[in-house]
């Protein structure tokens, strides 16, 4: 008994720092729209430490690596990778942090079920339905919210955080299907975005202001991206879904923007209208009753698909 006390304890302890890193990631690019960094540089602070840690850990796989279809290669690095990290910035810039966490994370199970379902042809349970159902209705509020208010910048940032979420919903298909471990996987989620950010600088179409900017916000920046989202969740996740289960971490992960908004207000003065706290509650309520998604089966049905 004390030892399922223990392993509750542990992962329920894991996925509390998986929550506080997933809410810091969106604090940290809203900022970037406030300071002298651009959303290159916390890019290069994001990957170039994770490349060295996981390229280093899976030196003996690349081989492996290398031999896994080329489509899931493609989709890991752009869904979670460089593509995937400057889309959710360009999105943030635009909407509160509420609004930026609630439609990546939440609308993610939306997203999914709905590739599994319309090309893959997966059957959708009563509960995952509903489940849906609730975030569609919470995205019908946030793009309410802002025909309303007169503000059609909410709405660009609206509609390039849900492209944002669809890449991360085919990264997280292609994850499921490639074979790949966590730890390979965030190899290719970072070299690639290394060799991304290498080939915009040749070209010129990205540029670093890294120097122009104060220690503080550097270290700010790399303590959050480079070791906390670039290293420390992917492992203290993978460890809350081994303890918890799958179904249990992902209600739990939907509880991202609830703490996300806690953090902005006193980071970034950003109050919580009536309109933005039941958008949220929709998307929220929804993630956790959807929290079933990508079961075994769909699992099986998506590598028969991919072949």
């Amino acid at each position: 008994m004390q030892k399922s006390a223990s392993t509750l304890l542990t992962g329920l302890s894991a996925m509390l720092v998986t929550l506080l890193i997933w809410s810091s990631f969106f604090l940290s690019l809203r900022a970037a729209s406030h300071s002298s960094l651009t959303t290159a540089d916390i890019a290069l602070l994001r990957f170039v430490p994770a490349a060295l840690l996981f390229g280093w850990c899976c030196r003996s796989r690349f081989r492996a690596i290398f031999a896994t279809p080329k489509r899931y290669l493609a989709l890991i690095a752009w869904g979670a990778g460089l593509p995937y990290f400057l889309i959710a910035g360009w999105g943030l810039q635009a909407v509160p942090v509420a609004d930026g966490a609630s439609l990546i994370p939440g609308i993610l199970p939306l997203f999914v079920s709905g590739i599994a379902a319309f090309c893959y042809r997966e059957s959708i349970s009563a509960a995952r339905r509903l489940g849906l159902c609730l975030i569609a209705v919470g995205v019908a509020c946030f793009v309410y919210k802002s025909l309303i208010n007169g503000q059609p910048n909410l709405l660009k940032g609206y509609s390039i955080l849900l492209f944002a979420s669809l890449s991360w919903a085919w990264y997280t298909i292609a994850m499921r299907v490639s074979g790949l471990t966590a730890m390979e996987g965030a190899a290719v989620i970072a070299i690639s975005g290394c060799l991304l950010l290498g080939l915009g600088a040749l070209s010129g179409t990205i540029t670093f202001n890294l120097t122009s900017a104060g220690s503080q916000e550097i270290l700010y920046h790399f303590l959050v991206q480079g070791i906390g989202v670039g290293m420390v969740s992917s492992l203290c996740y993978a460890m809350a879904i081994s303890r918890l289960g799958a179904e249990v971490s992902a209600a739990l992960g939907a509880f991202t923007p609830v703490l996300a908004a806690a953090l902005a207000f006193p980071f970034f003065s950003e109050p919580l209208s009536s309109q933005t706290l039941l958008a949220m509650a929709f998307v929220v309520c929804g993630a956790i009753t959807a929290s079933e998604v990508l079961p075994l089966r769909l699992n099986k049905s998506l590598k028969k698909a991919f072949r």
